[in-house]
Order: structure tokens, then C-alpha cells, then sequence
């Protein structure tokens, strides 16, 4: 069937929702926004049940009420659009919307997450099927982050969850739907440890060259974090690094594709050369260092599967990254009277000789800084700079947006 075209007058179907939402005695300022969505836009547009027909839907707030949210479905007939259905939303903040054929016949669900506005409580994902001029609703699933993907490798799209009750339980499950049980089954589940105070990032796609799955970064004690890598085979979850050690870090790292081959590395913590007897963990600068999986299972001496990919000066407020060449790999050092907010010497371990410099400068000491100096990061009162010397260049990286408890697990890679 040919794909309707988008409506050229968006006018009009603003006004047909104003109109729709007058009659309800709201206004446009009832209309909701998805919290953690990249793409944040009101009201979505598609043909819902595939018959050449465009839908709009939108979410709307209705504080008085007791149903917080509500959807609406507006349907394009001829120049106009007319309202077809309201629907009921869970909690009091929607956190994500999004359209998904679930079954594969061509015709897409709404799949909307939905929270209470607070850390730590359930949010519940609901799926909801339009057909003509009724709307039935799957049974909502809990969660805490969840991706919509194919775990299994089936080539149908299934939702996997990942649940936390803090410090009492975790799990993670892979649900499918069932068009006869009408609700979605749970193909596999596999507990995660009572002992996870937060997943502060998580991420799906390619953990190996050949598999899919999910990277979990999970904080437990203070700021300490481990990262597990888990895949599903023959219906089954697997949890690939079972010893925590081998990604245990002092202080958070998110897992990402860190050298852009559509493959996820997890990063640990590395104290530079001369720095291990230093107590105070805050004021020791790390290298950040990357390993990719090489994708082999194994019952034991899993380090062996672990392959370096990259290693990184990663300033840990988050204002730039400097990447080392492969080659310098455990070559570089760090100065120990160094201090990682004002002054770094990076320096060959073998004979001291610096490589690199970074600096924090004030505003006045810049405008009488050296000319090989240059900056990689301009703030309101000062400049923080480096130079290096010889052949070893270092690259800022942009900054990266901090991530939401409560948003749909981030697709990296290819």
C-alpha cells in the first residue's frame, strides 16, 4: 500500500487538537512533551493501522483528574482532522513515545513509557494498538530502562527490560507479543544481584564483532561501578563477565563505542604510574582504559577474551577527553606533583621525558601564555590549554550529555 503523504498544513491539525482539547476545557498548554526522548516533538504522525489513512497522536496532562495523562488520536479526513479516540496514560510524566510494529504486519503500535516524576519508583511501559476506531491497550510492563530491539535474533522486535528496586533486587527480561495471548510473554529472565544502588548507563548494540546485547554500567558502593556485558543465545540470557573485577572501577565510566567501529567497549580505571599509594581517590587522575570482547564465551579464564582497544585521559567533569595512539598504551605516566585541576605533565614512563601538558590558566595568565598552548576548553573566568611535544597529538572530545535514570536504553554503535 502506498505511504500517505505528510500533510503540508500543520495548521490544521493544531487547530483540530486546540479545538478537541477546548472541548475538554484544556488548553494547548495541557499538551505534554516526552522527557527523554531524542526526538521531543508533541505530536507524531503515521498511519497506525496501515490503511492509507494518517493518524496524529498526542499526550496531554489532566492534573485534576485521576488519570494524570491522557492520548489522543486524531485522524486526517479529506483537508480536516477529525478525533477519533482519547485514551489513558499511566503515572504523571511521560518519559517516552514512540511507534513500533511489533508483529511484523505492517502495522505500528504507540509505545509510551511513563513515570511518577521520581527517582527509584516504577515506571511502566504501555503498548497500544489502534485498529479503525477502537484502541486496545497490552498490559503494562515495569521497568527502569528498557530497549526495543531483537534480543533473540528472530527478526521480530521484542522489548528488553531492565528492572531495579535499589539495593534489594534486579533483573533483566526479554519480552515478546503474543497476538493470541493478546499480552506480551517473557521469552527469558536473569537476575542481576540485590547489591545495585543505579544503572547509570546502559546501552545496547553490538557488544562483540557478531552479537548483540546490552552493556549495564552499574554503580553498588559510593561511586564505585561495574559493567556486565549480557547477550541472549538459544533463548537464554547470558551474562558474559560474571567476574565483577574484571570491570570494576573506582569511579563511574559509561561504556560506548569509544573508536567508532560500531562495537561497544566497556572502560576501567587505570591509577597512573607512581600514583598507587595515593589515598584520596578524588584527587588521583586516572586513565580511562577501553576493552572491546572478542566475542568467545567462556566457563573460565574470561580475561583472555578481553581485548584493549583504547586508552583516554578522560576529565571526570565531563569538559574534554584526550585519547592516547594505541602504540603509547602503558608507555605514559603522569607526573605525581601533578594536580588534575591545574596542572598535568604526561611523560614516557622509561625516561620521564614529557609528551604532553595541560593547563588550567585565569583569564589574565592566558592573555600571557606562550603561543604553543592551545585551548581545549574556554570557560567564563579561564582557559584550560595543553601542548604537546614531539609527535603525540591529543584530540579534545566533545562533551557528552549526562543521562536520564528513566530513558529508553541508548542504541550505540552500528
Amino acid at each position: 500500500m502506498k505511504k500517505p503523504d505528510l500533510p503540508t498544513d500543520k495548521a490544521t491539525l493544531n487547530g483540530a487538537i486546540q479545538s478537541a482539547l477546548q472541548k475538554l476545557k484544556l488548553d494547548n498548554g495541557a499538551i505534554i512533551r516526552p522527557r527523554s526522548d531524542v526526538d521531543s516533538s508533541s505530536i507524531r504522525i503515521h498511519d497506525l493501522d496501515n490503511d492509507g489513512i494518517l493518524e496524529a497522536v498526542v499526550f496531554y496532562q489532566t492534573p485534576d483528574e485521576e488519570v494524570k495523562i491522557h492520548g489522543m488520536i486524531m485522524q486526517q479526513q479529506g483537508d480536516t482532522w477529525v478525533k477519533k479516540l482519547d485514551f489513558d496514560g499511566e503515572g504523571t510524566v511521560l518519559e517516552s513515545f514512540d511507534f513500533v510494529d511489533f508483529t511484523n504486519d505492517g502495522k505500528v503500535d504507540i509505545v509510551a513509557g511513563f513515570s511518577r516524576g521520581e527517582e527509584n519508583l516504577q515506571n511502566l511501559l504501555t503498548v497500544y494498538s489502534f485498529s479503525g476506531d477502537s484502541l486496545e491497550k497490552v498490559p503494562a510492563l515495569p521497568y527502569t530502562h528498557f530497549n526495543i530491539g531483537d534480543m533473540n535474533g528472530d527478526k521480530i522486535k521484542d522489548i528488553t527490560v531492565v528492572y531495579l528496586q535499589q539495593k534489594e533486587l534486579s533483573y533483566i527480561s526479554t519480552y515478546q507479543y503474543d497476538k493470541f495471548e493478546d499480552a506480551f510473554v517473557e521469552l527469558n529472565k536473569l537476575d542481576l544481584g540485590p547489591n545495585i544502588e543505579s544503572y547509570y548507563n546502559v546501552v545496547a548494540g553490538k557488544v562483540a564483532k557478531n552479537k548483540e546485547g546490552i552493556i549495564l554500567d552499574a554503580s553498588v558502593v559510593s561511586n564505585s561501578s561495574y559493567s556486565k556485558i549480557i547477550i541472549m543465545e538459544d533463548g537464554k540470557f547470558i551474562d558474559v563477565l560474571q567476574d565483577e573485577l574484571l570491570t570494576y572501577k573506582e569511579l563511574p565510566v559509561e561504556s560506548e563505542d569509544v573508536n567508532d567501529d560500531g562495537i561497544l567497549e566497556f572502560g576501567v580505571l587505570t591509577r597512573p604510574s607512581g600514583w598507587e599509594d595515593r589515598l584520596i581517590v578524588d584527587e588521583i587522575p586516572f586513565f580511562t582504559t577501553y576493552f572491546q570482547w572478542d566475542g568467545e564465551i567462556r566457563e573460565s579464564g574470561e580475561r583472555e577474551g578481553l581485548q584493549f582497544v583504547l586508552q583516554r585521559y578522560y576529565d571526570m567533569d565531563n569538559r574534554f577527553y584526550l585519547d592516547f595512539p594505541p602504540d603509547m598504551y602503558q608507555k605514559i605516566t603522569i607526573t605525581p606533583e601533578s594536580n588534575k585541576n591545574a596542572y598535568l605533565n604526561f611523560v614516557l614512563t622509561d625516561t620521564g621525558e614529557s609528551v604532553a601538558e595541560i593547563k588550567f590558566f585565569t583569564m589574565a595568565q592566558w592573555g600571557k601564555a606562550e603561543s604553543d598552548w592551545e585551548i581545549l576548553v574556554k570557560e567564563k573566568n579561564r582557559v584550560i590549554a595543553y601542548r604537546s611535544h614531539g609527535d603525540l597529538k591529543l584530540s579534545k572530545k566533545d562533551k557528552k550529555p549526562s543521562s536520564n535514570n528513566v530513558a529508553p536504553i541508548e542504541r550505540k554503535g552500528n
